[in-house]
This record gives structure tokens, C-alpha cells and sequence, in this order.
């Protein structure tokens, strides 16, 4: 039985939530037209009354869906079902609407601010761009960029995120103008090269850019594009080709709105090198060039140390006894990978879900930023069952593959790489050293004392905002609200009068943990006593600072600009989400009262009048104009 087949039956049985964890399991291993079939299926059953029942009350399917809206200058009608689908199987749970057919800029201006969506996809095709009328190819691309305007400055003004999919051109020729004109200045394809360079020179900061026309040329323009769909619907994609977009498309949506997977967990034997560490030593393991497989380990182990200059933490679980796994890394001189590029190293006997649960632990991160990457189908098999909310690749027998199979889980993508980023491994060393510290001290109060900890409050600016829009994607746990500002509504925010916005980094003798808290206050303004008030609109803070006081001190600061400010109370929200328990009680604990608050359960109030000063292990080192 095929999968949507599989998915019908679970659902007529009332097992719905088994169908929908198929469903989150099987897309990646479907044909295009079932892909569409699944997504039309989940479009009602995520968005229909089943939500409610206490069968899906777990997971993306309870959470508040995200709201995408697709413009297209061409027909995007079939592209949503898969956009469903794919972002499901990514972990979200999405409700789609799209614009009219070339009807972009126009649908933009229609909506409203206070109902905008959460990501706005901008889907352009070439029809005015290749019209070869009497504009010159320059004016035709000046033109095309000036559209490209309109609509991001509708989606500034909605203060929502945004995919921006490239330009592209269907066959070897475009539209039918033939081989010739990839040599002509001002020929199609030469047009849409050049498009393309002025697309991504203007593109706001912190959109995520689809590369249409490297995703057609990975599965060739032939199979990607279909004319006579173009002809007949004004929709210029195969199955296929609309597929692998809705699938780019969700991986976009997922780095807008809870960023990349972090952790890349890794096998040795067979896996980072060819044989059995245990049986032919750390020199005899296949990782050099000059042989086949051995260039084909030696090509993964560099793709890896890319990811991990890039940001993404590497961890290792090998079923190995833990001497005989270090010694190729200190020994062997091929291996492009050595101990210190590991945020983690777990070599011994134990299962490896029990091994993966103490890396998380370990790490302090979920097991949903979770990578797998292991050649042996028992052991992947056994994690999917047991930690279903790890990304497992089906790995290839064929080591020369593993750089492909990676690359196309779209895991790691990003919009950009930050300075914070390429230091993160080195902050997990840190991390290490602190927690051996934390063995020898007598107490919790001891420990901290011996950290040394400063914090330097930082204004919002272009400095801080990279970061400061990259943990409001990304923070999960120490977050009151889990609201997914972009970077124009933070920008916004700050330049607020009267608003208390700021940064926090943080550094102990150990090391710099870098921008690691983040607080949006703005005026409030409901009331009769409007303008007496500040209201907490963000407040989070990154799970390695956890447990230091950190948040102390931010109390103590925020209580003091308030008040410097002239307000009289704090508002607090507190929205529980299934990751954001460790602030639930955050709030109550600085003093906040919910009855005082006047606006339900989530809401809290404190009066900066008798707000209490908290102790803190953290020294105020210096506030840069915050």
C-alpha cells in the first residue's frame, strides 16, 4: 500500500495522528503528484476541527500555524498543496493563501497590517523580461527590479518575513530562442543572469533567496519546466519542478521562522572514514587521497568542516571503544577533521537514541536541531523509532554520495552566516570548561562567583541587529512570547519613542558567549492610564546563559530604564508554547502579579514603584547608548 493510500486508511481508522507522523515521515520518498495529493489531504486535516482533539495535541499540528502567502507573476494554485506537504515534513505546521495570477504588488497593498502573514513568498516568472519589445534589455531589467521594489516595500510595511524566488528560464533555450542566445549580451538567458545579479544586490537583509536556476539545473530544465502547462494554466512547472520548489520554499520558511538544524551528529566506522577504526587503526582507515574511497571520505569530512566553520555544532556517536575513536583524529594527518571541530564525542557501547538524548542534554539543545548521519540502517531505523524528531538521512552505500544526500536534506541552509555563528564551536569548548568547574565547586553560588561573569548592555543598531533578529528566529526555551519579529518590525520597535529596547553580551573568564539576551519594550498603549505603562513585547535569552542570573541583571536594567523613563508599571506576557515552560514562572518570580494586570491569565503587571532589586552574579560592565 503507497503512502497516501497508507494515510487514508490511518485516517478512516480514526489514527490520525499515526497518518500525520507517516505523513511528517514518507514526503521525502514520494512522487510529485503524491506529494500534491498529501498536501490537499493535510491542508484539511491540520486546519480543520480534528486540531482540537487531544489525538494531534502535540507537536507543530498544536501550535499556532504560520500564515504564508504566495505571489506570483505566474499561476501558484498547485504550488500550495505541496508547500503543505513540505513544510510539514520540515516540522510546521503552515496555512496558505495565494494572490490572484499577476496579481502581486496589487494583492500586497490589500493586505492589512493587522492581518498580515507571517512569511511572504514572491514567486516572479520572465514573461515581461523576455517580451523583446521595443524597452532595451537594460530598461527591461531596471524595470523588473523596480516591481521587485514595490512588492518589498508592501512586505516592509506588513513587517512580516519574506522568500524571494529568483528569475529562471524554461529548456536549453528560453521560451524557444535558441542555443545563440546564451552567447548574446542581450540575449535570454543573458538577460536572466544579469536579472538575477540585480536581484540579489538589492534583496532586503534577512530575506531568504530560493536560486531557481540552480534548482532547475540540479534536476534539468527538461524535467523542471512543462510548456504546455505555461501554455494552458500560466503555471511554467512540471510536477517535479513544482515540487523541488515547495520544498526549497518550506526550507526557507523553517530558517525564517525557527532557523537551521544546529547539530550534526556523526558515525566514524564507515561513515566520517572507510573500515573499522578498532580493527586497522587510526592509520589504516580510508580517508587520503590518492584512492577512490578514500577520496570520497576525505570530500565529506571537508563538506562537514564547512558546516561547521559555517555555524552548525558537529557531534560524534560511535558504537567504539572511546580511546580507539579519538586516535585518527590525533594521529592520522589526512583526516581534514580533528577533536577540537567536536561540540561533543560519544564513543562507547551504549544505544545510540540513549546517546543522542545525552548530546542534547549536553549541548543544552533540542533533539529537533537534531542531524543523524549513519551508514548503518539498523542504527538509523533504531533513532527514527525512538527520537522520531531527529532529522535521519537515508544514507547511500556509496560514500562518494554523502556530500549529495547532506546537501539535499536543505538542513543547513541559511541566510546568512554570522560572526557568532563561526564561533560557535569554540563557545561549546567554553561551555565544556565551565561545567568542569561546576564539579569541583562546593556550591551553586561558588560556581557562578568563580565565573567571573560581565555584561555589556548594547544598543539595538546595525551592529546588534543581525543577531538580535537571529535569536528571535531561533529561541525556543528562555521566551516569553515566541513572537517572530523581522528585521524591520525590530527596527521599528527601537526607534519607538519612548521605547526600552536592548541587547545583552555577556563574557566570563572562560570566554565570550557573545549577544546572548534580548528585550523589546514599547509604550503601551490600551487604557485609560495609557502611556503609564511599558509592555514586554520580547523578552528571550539564549539556553547557554541559562542559570547564571543573567536574567537578574536584565530585570534589574529594564526596572531602571522604565522608571528613568517615567513609567510607573512593567507589562509582562507570558504564551505558553511546548518549549517555552522554563519562563513560566519568570515573571511571578520578579514580583509580577497576573491579577493586577487586568487582561487575563497571560498578562502580568509590576509596579516599578516597589520593585524589588535582584541579586545577580553578573557585573554591569558598561551600556553602550541602549
Amino acid at each position: 500500500m503507497d503512502t497516501v493510500a497508507q494515510y487514508r486508511a490511518l485516517k478512516k481508522e480514526g489514527r490520525l495522528q499515526v497518518a500525520l507522523q507517516l505523513a511528517r515521515r514518507e514526503t521525502s520518498a514520494l512522487e510529485p503528484n503524491a506529494v500534491s495529493q498529501l498536501g490537499k489531504m493535510l491542508q484539511k486535516d491540520l486546519c480543520s476541527g480534528r486540531q482540537e482533539s487531544a489525538e494531534i495535541a502535540t507537536g507543530a499540528a498544536a501550535m499556532e500555524p504560520l500564515r504564508i502567502f504566495v505571489a506570483g507573476q505566474c499561476t501558484t494554485t498547485y504550488l500550495l498543496p505541496m508547500l503543505v506537504a513540505w513544510a510539514w515534513a520540515d516540522g510546521m505546521h503552515v496555512q496558505v493563501s495565494d494572490a490572484e495570477y499577476d496579481q502581486v504588488v496589487q494583492s500586497l497593498m490589500a493586505l492589512k497590517e493587522e492581518h498580515a502573514p507571517d512569511v511572504v513568498v514572491i514567486l516572479p516568472w520572465n514573461q515581461r523580461l523576455l517580451a523583446h519589445d521595443a524597452r532595451g534589455a537594460a530598461q527591461r531589467i531596471e524595470d523588473e527590479v523596480a516591481f521587485l521594489q514595490q512588492c518589498w516595500a508592501q512586505v516592509a510595511r506588513l513587517k512580516c518575513k519574506m522568500v524571494q524566488v529568483s528569475y529562471d528560464w524554461m529548456g536549453v533555450g528560453a521560451l524557444g530562442y535558441g542555443l545563440t542566445s546564451r552567447h548574446e549580451h542581450e540575449g535570454d538567458i543573458s538577460l536572466i543572469q544579469r536579472v538575477n545579479a540585480s536581484l540579489r544586490a538589492a534583496l532586503p537583509a534577512g530575506a531568504y533567496l530560493v536560486d531557481l536556476k540552480h534548482i532547475s539545473s540540479w534536476h534539468g530544465k527538461s524535467r523542471f519546466y512543462d510548456e504546455r502547462n505555461y501554455h494552458w494554466l500560466k503555471q511554467p512547472f512540471s510536477p517535479e519542478g513544482l515540487s523541488a520548489m515547495a520544498r526549497h520554499i518550506a526550507a526557507g520558511i523553517r530558517v525564517l521562522t525557527t532557523g537551521r538544524k544546529k547539530v550534526l551528529v556523526l558515525d566514524l566506522d564507515n561513515t566520517l572514514w572507510g573500515g573499522v577504526v578498532g580493527e586497522v587503526g587510526p592509520h589504516g582507515v580510508a580517508t587520503a587521497a590518492g584512492s577512490t574511497e578514500g577520496e570520497a571520505f576525505l570530500a565529506f569530512q571537508k563538506h562537514v568542516k564547512r558546516l561547521r566553520n559555517s555555524g552548525v555544532l558537529l557531534a560524534v556517536c560511535s558504537k567504539n571503544n572511546d580511546a580507539d575513536a579519538r586516535e585518527p583524529f590525533e594521529k592520522n594527518p589526512h583526516l581534514a577533521l580533528r577533536l577540537e571541530d567536536f561540540a561533543a564525542f560519544h564513543a562507547s557501547w551504549d544505544t545510540k537514541p540513549k546517546r543522542l538524548r545525552e548530546i542534547a542534554l549536553e549541548l543544552n539543545l533540542g533533539l529537533d536541531s537534531f542531524v543523524f548521519f549513519d551508514d548503518n540502517p539498523v542504527e538509523r531505523a533504531h533513532v527514527r523509532a525512538e527520537l522520531p524528531e531527529v532529522l535521519v538521512p537515508e544514507v547511500p552505500a556509496d560514500p562518494s554520495m554523502y556530500v549529495r544526500v547532506l546537501q539535499e536534506t536543505l538542513a543547513f541552509e541559511a541566510v546568512g552566516i554570522t560572526s557568532a555563528d563561526a564561533a560557535r564551536t569554540a563557545q561549546y569548548a567554553a561551555e565544556s570548561s565551565r561545567k568542569q568547574a561546576l564539579g569541583v565547586a562546593a556550591s551553586p553560588e561558588e560556581y557562578l562567583s568563580s565565573l567571573e561573569m560581565g555584561a555589556e548592555i548594547l544598543p539595538i543598531s546595525a551592529e546588534t541587529i543581525d543577531r538580535v533578529v537571529d535569536l528571535i528566529t531561533k529561541t525556543n526555551q528562555f521566551n516569553l512570547t515566541t513572537r517572530r519579529h523581522s528585521r524591520v518590525k525590530v527596527e521599528e520597535m527601537a526607534a519607538t519613542p519612548g521605547a526600552v529596547c536592548f541587547a545583552v553580551q555577556l563574557a566570563d573568564k572562560f570566554g565570550d558567549y557573545g549577544i546572548i539576551s534580548v528585550v523589546l519594550a514599547v509604550p503601551d498603549g490600551d487604557g485609560a492610564e495609557a502611556g503609564e505603562a511599558l509592555r514586554l513585547d520580547t523578552w528571550l535569552m539564549s539556553c547557554r546563559a541559562m542559570g547564571r542570573t543573567v536574567e537578574h541583571l536584565v530585570m534589574n536594567h529594564l526596572a531602571e530604564r522604565a522608571t528613568a523613563a517615567g513609567y510607573l508599571r512593567l507589562l509582562g506576557e507570558y504564551l505558553p508554547t511546548p518549549k517555552n515552560t522554563p519562563v513560566k514562572a519568570l515573571l511571578p518570580g520578579f514580583g509580577f502579579d497576573s491579577s493586577a494586570a487586568g487582561r487575563g491569565e497571560s498578562w502580568h503587571s509590576l509596579s516599578l514603584t516597589s520593585a524589588p532589586v535582584q541579586s545577580t552574579q553578573v557585573r554591569l560592565l558598561t551600556t553602550e547608548n541602549a
